[in-house]
């Protein structure tokens, strides 16, 4: 059941950051055209960039890290039951990383709620608000993870048997 709901998730979030990185692209490029063609500053495009740039980069990290596309670095041999102990590790790493990311992002984004973009009017929550939804993100793909560690099957994003039929 939680794999579907990951899955569904993750089919989400992957069409939102296309959306987000369209956008990205499109706000960069009309800068670029209108001070370097146009010679007319655009000062909002900094801020919404800026903006975009920063939901992708979280966004995408919470994707990656459902896809184990992290980085991983094999220290220790993976010898009969040895191998839970570089797993354990990951896996504690990841937890510390996820409270950071989920529990003081929420008290940042606290923080900026009465700060306010110049340039775009908005609240710059705005642009805190993916560390913590990241984390949360990150926080619901780790207990899938677990999971499939405990039932002795981790997931792995290559193989094509591991359809999210759970």
């Amino acid at each position: 059941m939680l794999t579907r709901v990951n899955d569904l998730v993750e089919r989400v979030a992957l069409w939102g950051l296309a959306l987000l990185f369209a956008a990205l692209i499109t706000v960069v490029g009309v800068q670029v055209l209108a001070r370097n063609v146009f010679e007319v500053p655009m000062i909002w495009t900094l801020d919404m960039a800026q903006l975009l740039f920063s939901w992708c980069i979280f966004g995408g990290a919470a994707v990656a890290f459902r896809q184990k596309r992290h980085y991983e670095v094999n220290v220790w041999p993976a010898i009969g039951a040895l191998h839970i102990i570089p797993r354990l590790a990951g896996t504690l790493g990841s937890v510390a990383v996820i409270y950071v990311l989920a529990w003081h992002g929420f008290q940042f984004a606290q923080i900026t709620m009465s700060r306010f973009s110049q340039s775009l009017q908005i609240s710059e929550v705005w642009f805190i608000a993916p560390i913590p939804i990241c984390g949360v993100l990150m926080a619901l793909f780790l207990v899938e993870q677990i999971m499939d560690d405990l039932r002795g099957r981790p997931r792995d994003p290559g193989d094509p048997t591991m359809d999210g039929a759970s």
